[in-house]
């Protein structure tokens, strides 16, 4: 049996600001597991859809029951597709771990969307996907990923929050030192 998790959270930001977070949400005080992370491809399609595609470096800690076999922490490639329709104020993302796929293969599908009614709110939709393929284990890795991730995602979620906190001070602080050029 293949484990998911699903989830709807509202931001308190525009599409702008939370598109853009996300894409810089890294480094942030509450998310150190990344250690690095590279832009594969980034273009405008003719329709006027960003599309990327990047890759980033992880960690974390593995469960005492498969570290006999995997050792004590686990780095993972992630690759990250997304693409925005600014039209439709739309963004959707795919991340899936590239390596360790045998021990546990995650994915994550992702849509931001305006809500609606009111431009200033973001939607978030999250479901995640936990497939382990190691015989003999299979339940026990996959409900491990399964908790493991239902307690980071309040990390990820203030970590957003932090990057739109951020813009917005900064925001606030060039509008003040640049009334002149405004008005």
């Amino acid at each position: 049996m293949v484990l998911h998790f699903e989830s709807v959270h509202t931001f308190d930001h525009d599409f702008a600001t939370a598109t853009t977070a996300y894409y810089n949400r890294y480094p942030n005080p509450y998310t150190n597991n990344v250690q690095c992370m590279d832009m594969l491809d980034c273009h405008v399609d003719s329709d006027g859809c960003l599309w990327t595609t990047r890759m980033m470096k992880k960690t974390g800690r593995l469960p005492k029951f498969i570290k006999p076999i995997l050792g004590n922490s686990l780095s993972s490639w992630v690759i990250e597709k997304s693409v925005i329709n600014p039209e439709t104020q739309t963004m959707w993302s795919y991340t899936a771990n590239m390596d360790h796929r045998k021990f546990i293969k995650v994915e994550e599908y992702v849509k931001y969307r305006v809500v609606d009614g009111n431009s200033g709110q973001t939607t978030v939709n999250s479901k995640v996907i936990f497939l382990s393929n190691l015989i003999g284990l299979k339940q026990k890795v996959e409900q491990w990923s399964h908790n493991k991730f239902t307690q980071n995602i309040k990390n990820s979620r203030e970590g957003m929050m932090y990057v739109m906190n951020s813009f917005k001070e900064k925001r606030e602080l060039w509008m003040k030192n640049n009334q002149s050029l405004i008005t």
